[in-house]
């Protein structure tokens, strides 16, 4: 890597550092509450990074017969890092996530799945299907010994960063979803994700991105707006519902990829996908807002969409 894309990385790292540092005090004001909403891990694959957390919404809140939404989400990390439990001071980042969405009438999962270097293209992406597949798979499981009723015939993906690039490969890539599993995905909400990554011949080979697909030929092959490009009208039919977000403080280049990619899905389903921009955030942030009182206005957008989308 050279010395431009070095200095880039750096600015990035600290601009992420500062913010994770500056929503820690607020998010240790409410770790009683967020550590009160019960949760429960389960493993659903071989490995270590084959693990999920769920986050139960308390029963006293929900009506003796409603069932509720089921939500995956999948954090971001460049690819090479991130985990559904960060190490302290950070550990409360996922965890108000799930509590968050939780609280909300949501029964909420974060599943880890395996970074770089130690997989390839597209073993991440596989990750996150058999952590949805096993979900649905698993549902009486899941809620026994609780009251919850929760609908596994619908469920809901959410990504952030590297999490939004998998998730949209794996609805875009011809023969990675089964029918059958994506006729139980019900909604999809893709924000603050690449789809189309601007060649830069000066990224070395130990760069994450070449790591992952192993060359740019592979990028290009196989990054999200090439799968949309490519599939068949076919793989539209039944379509999950699609709403995307984007963050107000992301570079210039980063909204041109999310509005290209609105712009092609639109034409593909023959419907409008919503793109909104959540204002005052930089890349990591929203996740990072929750639980503080500002910032939250994307994750009651996304709560409302949910609730709407699975009547």
């Amino acid at each position: 890597m050279d010395l431009v894309a070095q200095l880039e990385d750096t600015a990035i790292e600290l601009i992420n550092t500062a913010t994770m540092n500056a929503f820690i005090p607020h998010l240790e004001r409410h770790r009683t509450e967020i550590e009160s909403v019960q949760m429960k891990t389960f493993k659903y694959g071989e490995t270590e990074r084959h693990m999920l957390d769920v986050y139960y919404p308390p029963s006293g809140d929900l009506a003796a017969s409603e069932k509720v939404p089921v939500l995956h989400f999948f954090y971001g990390g460049s690819f090479v890092r991130g985990a559904r439990k960060l190490a302290p001071p950070y550990d409360l980042a996922y965890a108000s996530t799930g509590a968050y969405f939780a609280r909300r009438g949501i029964l909420t999962v974060i599943a880890d799945y395996r970074l770089v270097p130690n997989v390839k293209y597209p073993q991440p992406i596989e990750d996150i299907r058999d952590a949805v597949n096993w979900v649905v798979n698993n549902g009486d499981k899941i809620v026994e010994d609780t009251p919850i009723q929760a609908d596994f015939d619908n469920v809901f993906l959410l990504g952030h960063s590297a999490g939004t690039i998998y998730t949209a490969t794996l609805l875009f890539h011809p023969t990675l979803l089964t029918s059958h599993l994506r006729s139980h995905i019900r909604g999809v909400v893709l924000k603050s994700g690449i789809y189309r990554f601007p060649r830069n011949e000066r990224m070395g080979p130990e760069h994450p991105l070449l790591q992952l697909y192993g060359s740019w030929d592979e990028v290009e092959a196989n990054q999200p707006m090439t799968l949309l490009e490519q599939a068949p009208d076919e793989h539209f039919q039944g379509f999950p519902q699609v709403v995307m977000f984007a963050s107000q403080r992301e570079p210039d280049w980063w909204m041109v990829s999310n509005e290209e990619l609105r712009e092609a899905l639109q034409v593909r389903l023959g419907r409008e996908v919503p793109l909104i921009v959540m204002k005052g955030h930089n890349h990591i942030s929203p996740h990072w807002a929750l639980w503080s009182g500002e910032g939250e206005e994307w994750a009651e957008e996304v709560t409302s969409w949910i609730h709407e989308k699975s009547v």
